[in-house]
């Protein structure tokens, strides 16, 4: 094996790993010796990533001026046993390096500084504002988002002419799991960007853990879990919201259902964020198809919604010989609808975003259900396989047992079936009624999953009482008030139930 210690001599003295048998692994070799300027290091649990990482901000510390700069999510995550702060106090604590606790950094002779740091939200970014490091390492990337990312990687990594010879590097470590997974997952796992590099780990990789403690510690846990945790596989993970999803259960090919099968839709509305609708069907066995979908990017106007969901309607329900359509068109939509449409005002009262729709020939709209601990449990349960359940005629298993409840339409449907793979939960309680695990973490499905939610909304919705309007005043500006009200009331839960 190549000795790290001649590439890089600072790694000689200060890592004992390096003169120590069997010294860093081939993955961690790897790792410090790309050229690339992004690179994720990762995947199973225990894959010596924190290791891996610390190594990567030494190479350089024998150099004047040089900087690395390491963070977490948040401080307790540095300051654990076996996180970074107490490893590199095990490597350093008896060499020539200073350790400032005011600071939380390393100083090295050569006055080179390896700073940790955490970024506790989208503001924490500018905290950093003014540094510069040749070296930023993100520890567990999955808990970042991808603009804390960006900003701290491109704006602070920077070097000046002295030390033309040293790359500016970005690395970072990760597991599956978390509200980064997805877009971790498109940056360097699937296929990956061009010029970043993904160095997978497994657990064999760690140097410095016993091996074969660890793994059968694991064997407790389920074959799928175990499988993940061992393997660091990506569509699988820890935490996952829907771990029975699988598309070669779930997935059927397109077809349009039978013009006599039940219809509805459901939407997630967004402004700044996508709009997802999704067309379901039931059929006379129990199951549900979602058979097709509209999902649009950030800031596309309502008049734009309202001619692309006209347009798909045309196919989604079945029209009788006289043009009308053979139902009654239901969509359970966000409640965000009722609220006011961006302060447009008509009559002298606040004009809702459903007005809007209404003004764009687009109706059918009822308040959905919302509720993100049962809507996940209902979802369970239409997804999870049953064991003694035929798959209908209709799918490419027709006839086989341990058939689901719930069916998409993948190729119609591809944000949805992403969505599914990659939901995770909640990481932290929220509030006093939310425990670790019960949700989809509420942050995720405000970035990424607004087909998931609107899944969620029409899973809870179509065979329950649906939370329509009352009878509003017919005073248009005390019916503008009571939805102003009623609005309100349901912005104040949601937002209880995104905290962290």
């Amino acid at each position: 094996m190549l000795d790290l210690g001649i590439v890089f001599p600072a790694l000689a003295k200060y890592c004992p790993l390096i003169t120590s048998s069997p010294g860093a692994s081939v993955p961690q070799a790897v790792f410090l010796l790309l050229e690339q300027e992004e690179a994720l290091y990762g995947g199973a649990v225990g894959g010596g990533k924190s290791v891996a990482l610390l190594m990567a901000a030494l190479r350089h510390v024998d150099r004047p001026g040089y900087a690395a700069l390491i963070l977490r999510r948040n401080f307790p995550q540095l300051t654990q046993p076996g996180m970074l702060i107490p490893l590199s106090k095990h490597w350093l604590a008896n060499t020539d390096a200073h350790w400032s606790e005011r600071d939380m950094e390393w100083r090295f002779p050569s006055g080179a500084v390896i700073k940790f740091g955490h970024v506790q939200d989208e503001n924490a970014v500018y905290n950093y504002q003014g540094g510069a490091y040749q070296m930023v390492g993100f520890d567990e990337l999955t808990q970042f988002t991808p603009t804390m990312y960006e900003y701290i990687a491109f704006s602070r990594a920077r070097r000046d002419l002295s030390m033309a010879d040293i790359p500016i590097q970005i690395r970072s470590t990760a597991n599956p799991g978390g509200i980064g997974h997805t877009w971790v997952m498109k940056k360097f796992i699937e296929p990956g960007e061009s010029g970043v590099v993904f160095v997978p780990a497994k657990i064999a990789d760690n140097p410095g853990i016993d091996v074969d403690d660890y793994t059968k510690r694991l064997m407790h846990l389920s074959t799928t879990r175990r499988a993940q945790l061992l393997d660091g596989d990506w569509g699988v993970f820890e935490g996952a919201a829907f771990p029975d999803f699988a598309e070669e259960i779930h997935c059927v090919p397109a077809f349009d259902p039978p013009p006599d099968w039940t219809r509805f839709e459901s939407l997630d509305f967004g402004i700044a964020n996508p709009t997802a609708v999704l067309a379901w069907a039931a059929d006379y066995d129990g199951n549900l198809i979602v058979f097709d979908s509209y999902y649009s990017p950030p800031n596309t106007l309502i008049s734009q919604h309202a001619e692309a969901i006209r347009t798909k309607r045309e196919r989604w329900w079945p029209k009788t010989d006289k043009g009308w359509y053979a139902q009654s068109v239901v969509c359970y939509a966000d409640h965000d609808l009722w609220s006011n449409a961006r302060g447009i005002v008509r009559l002298g009262a606040p004009a809702s975003i459903l007005d809007e729709f209404r003004e764009h020939d687009l109706e059918g709209f009822i308040r959905a259900h919302k509720g993100r601990k049962e809507g996940r449990a209902r979802l369970l349960e239409l997804i999870k396989p049953i064991e003694e359940r035929r798959f209908p005629a209709w799918h490419p298993r027709a006839g086989e047992l341990g058939a689901p409840h719930l069916f998409v339409v993948g190729v119609r449907c591809p944000e949805l079936i992403e969505q599914l793979r990659t939901a995770p939960t909640n990481e932290q309680p929220i509030g006093d009624k939310t425990g670790p695990g019960e949700i989809v973490d509420p942050q995720w499905e405000t970035r990424y999953g607004h087909a998931a939610a609107a899944l969620r909304y029409g899973a809870m919705s179509w065979q329950a009482a649906s939370e329509e309007l009352e009878d509003e005043p017919s005073d248009p500006r005390a019916a503008a008030l009571q939805r102003i009200e009623k609005a309100e009331a349901l912005e104040d839960e949601e937002a209880g139930l995104s905290l962290n």
